[in-house]
């Protein structure tokens, strides 16, 4: 896992932009691909164990080793399946679809629910069962925001022309879905705007993106009465009971605002806009399931205009994403035997020790912290639980029905299994040994309810993490992201719960003005970054995901100095000059200017310059390893500085 010289762009000084420095050459040399909305090194790793996956499945389809092998060798064959695709056509989701076009009243939707929900299809909103966040040892079921078909919901609010066009592409993609469902030209043609007009006056009562992340007005308990009053006409609880949830005797309502407002809007829209609605609904959760015209139309809109893809991807890779959604740890269990021996978690490990304890002298040294705070900080960060490669515990897909007869039916099936998984657990004490994360994923997380970090094996590969290279690379990788995950747990949000979970403040007054303070300093930041011409960065959308960058970069720095005294230059360069590379290669890539839109409205991330640019911009060390000066434009004047870890 070398650092390539001919990655970089040696006419760029690096203190002008090390982004562009460390990672010019590489982006120069590789364009986003057809398929793809954006193109960086975790896609790179996906694309690896994609081909790994692959080869795993095509042994599951002909040669089986086991039944669990079996199961998603079918899955897999009746995903490539294209032909027999066409002739089961609708037949899967016929029933819903006369359901649906029996609906004659507005009050007739409730009842719809629980069978659109059962379905896995979050019409109206979405729920889930989730860890208590005042006791951590229970489950608690959450309701939730959703319903729209467009990205988020100031896209039905912006009046920037590209938001406009966006609105017309979308009433013509709606239509032009009814249409593929036998609806006639007229009825889908006038069926159009009016999902538009509906969908708005439900995006008038969500919460944005960066209001989800405001624990304050997410965190509503209700008891089965005060969830009744929320919606008198639609009897929630008894869509629970009809849902299979009557053993939920208190919800959590993420936006009681939202929820209390969807009946009068209900009861106010035509019939027929209903039927629309809900029909496109449909079609839109199970298009990569349907006939291709209906799946090509999805991704006219949906992949080329929002994502600003130019092609499908291979129709292999897509129905591996689908077998990671629907059987993910399944999937994992199979390339967890391949790609992830046990020196890898060891080494794995043995950094997570090194980072944690850098964040223990971070805790202890802050000056803005007094010593309560910090007595609390140190016990949360010393029952972190870290969960490194797979889970010890495989789950059970006995229960789930798979065969070659209808891609469609084996996701349905999934789809079913899964709520059923996720009803059970209401009455169910925590298991604290399920990830929430298949083991193949290039991804980690921070769970603020259970205060844990985990790290699938996905994202343990190179060029992230290689058990045979040196520290300067793997701290660079994989340890800025362990660094950044235990960061979470103390960023503007997992500072809030406590070490069990809880959500309860265990900050003085005095110590949240100051964090607060430093937060506040790191929005402006980023606000000011531009990612288009007039898009700039949503600095409090990303704040918690700044925090944790800004903190990861920190301490694996910190931890990787205490490691790498003495050791010596490799192609001329230091062993912390490797380090920050080794960073910066992590975010390289190109994102498409249609994707870059849209998640500059729902990704709680910076862009990836800014994942570099952001944290360097402030660090000492950083300035100090590339001999910068500090009116060099990649360091900010040393007063405006932030560090909060």
């Amino acid at each position: 896992m070398p650092l390539n010289a001919e990655d970089r762009d040696p006419s760029v000084d690096p203190g002008d932009d090390f982004y562009r420095y460390a990672n010019g050459g590489w982006i120069d040399a590789n364009p986003i691909p057809p398929g793809y909305g954006s193109w960086g090194s975790l896609e790179e790793i996906h694309t690896a164990n994609e081909d790994l996956l692959h080869s795993l499945l095509l042994s599951g389809v002909e040669n089986p080793r086991d039944e669990l092998h079996r199961k998603v060798g079918d899955y897999f064959a009746s995903g490539m399946d294209t032909e027999r695709i066409e002739v089961v056509g609708l037949a899967p989701i016929e029933p819903l679809l006369d359901e649906i076009a029996a609906l004659r009243e507005a009050t007739d939707v409730v009842g719809l629910l629980p069978t659109l929900h059962r379905f896995g299809i979050p019409t109206f909103f979405g729920w889930a069962t989730e860890v208590d966040h005042e006791d951590s040892s229970r489950n608690l079921l959450w309701i939730a925001q959703a319903g729209l078909g467009l990205p988020e919901r100031d896209s039905y609010f912006n009046d920037s022309e590209a938001a406009i066009s966006l609105r017309e592409a979308y009433v013509q993609h709606v239509s032009a879905q009814l249409r593929n469902v036998g609806w006639s030209a007229d009825e889908a043609s006038a069926s159009g705007p009016a999902v538009l007009a509906f969908e708005t006056l439900l995006a008038e009562k969500h919460l944005r993106a960066e209001d989800r992340r405001d624990l304050d007005r997410t965190l509503n308990r209700h008891d089965l009465v005060a969830l009744a009053t929320l919606s008198p006409t639609w009897d929630l609880p008894r869509y629970l009971q009809e849902l299979g949830a009557g053993a939920a005797v208190t919800v959590n309502v993420e936006n009681p605002e939202y929820v209390a407002a969807l009946e009068e809007i209900v009861a106010h829209a035509e019939p027929a806009t209903l039927r629309a609605y809900l029909t496109f609904h449909v079609i839109r959760a199970t298009a990569d399931a349907l006939p291709a015209m209906i799946d090509d139309e999805s991704f006219a809109f949906y992949g080329r205009r929002i994502e600003g893809k130019k092609e499908q991807k291979e129709r292999y890779k897509r129905v591996i994403s689908a077998l990671g959604s629907d059987m993910g740890e399944a999937l994992g269990r199979l390339y967890v035997e391949e790609a992830f021996p046990p020196e890898a978690k060891d080494r794995a490990l043995a950094m997570v020790a090194q980072i944690l304890a850098e964040m223990r002298r971070s805790l202890e040294t802050r000056p803005w912290m007094d010593e309560l705070t910090r007595a609390q900080g140190l016990i949360k960060l010393d029952a972190l639980t870290v969960k490194i490669g797979y889970p010890d515990t495989w789950r059970d897909w006995s229960a789930l029905a798979i065969d070659r007869s209808s891609y469609l039916q084996n996701r349905i099936n999934a789809a079913r299994l899964e709520v059923d998984r996720q009803l059970a657990k209401i009455s169910e004490p925590v298991d604290r040994g399920e990830w929430e994360m298949p083991p193949h994923v290039v991804n980690a997380y921070y769970h603020p309810f259970r205060n844990e970090i985990v790290f699938p094996a996905g994202i343990l590969q190179p060029p992230l993490f290689d058990v045979e290279a040196d520290d300067a690379l793997n701290y660079g990788g994989i340890g800025t992201v362990i660094a950044h995950e235990i960061t979470h747990g103390f960023d503007d949000q997992g500072r809030r719960f406590d070490e069990n979970g809880a959500f309860r403040d265990w900050w003085t007054t005095e110590d949240q003005e100051h964090f607060n303070e430093l937060a506040e300093e790191l929005v402006a930041q980023y606000d000011a970054y531009e990612v288009l011409d007039g898009v700039r960065v949503n600095g409090r959308l990303t704040l918690g995901e700044n925090i944790a960058d800004l903190g990861g970069v920190a301490l694996a720095q910190r931890a990787h100095a205490r490691v790498s005294d003495g050791q010596p230059r490799i192609d001329g360069l230091t062993p912390v000059q490797r380090f920050y590379l080794a960073n910066a290669t992590v975010w390289r890539g190109s994102t498409s200017d249609e994707l870059a839109r849209t998640l500059v409205q729902i990704d709680p991330h910076s862009p990836t310059r800014f994942r570099v640019v952001g944290p360097f911009s402030n660090q000492e060390a950083f300035q100090q390893a590339f001999d910068l000066a500090d009116d060099a434009p990649m360091i900010r004047r040393r007063e405006e500085r932030i560090e909060i870890w």
